[in-house]
């Protein structure tokens, strides 16, 4: 089992790159992903056009300040996700997700973001999760 992370990293990636065929491949066949956001777990046909749509939305997709901690099956990870739209509005949110691996991709994937807490991420340097 690979739980380091790096299942994660390529999917964050591919979408970055706006690549949503190589994301949905870090997905098991029967992957659940959840948010905070609206309390549904959603299976990965789903989340197949609920990435086309974020990545139409946000051309520019980035991570910035992960932590990760392994647990068992899997790991947590808190990143700071940014974004830059295609009207070039950039905005930036916290997020924690905990990921359950099985066979090198993501079997599960809880996901807490909280929409309204965006920020404006600065236009130089380090970005990272405000209050910390």
């Amino acid at each position: 089992m690979n739980s380091d992370g790096s299942v994660i990293d390529r999917m964050y990636e591919s979408l970055g790159r706006g690549d949503v065929d190589a994301a949905w491949a870090c997905l098991t066949d029967d992957a659940s992903i959840w948010h905070s956001f609206d309390c549904v777990a959603h299976d990965r046909a789903a989340m197949r056009e609920q990435w086309e749509a974020t990545v139409k939305a946000f051309p520019e997709q980035a991570l910035a300040d992960v932590r990760r901690q392994p647990i068992e099956n899997g790991f947590v990870q808190q990143h700071v996700w940014s974004v830059k739209s295609a009207t070039g509005e950039r905005k930036a949110w916290p997020c924690c997700i905990f990921v359950r691996i099985e066979g090198g991709r993501i079997a599960r994937l809880d996901e807490y973001i909280d929409r309204a807490g965006s920020f404006e991420p600065p236009e130089g340097g380090a970005l990272v999760t405000p209050g910390l």
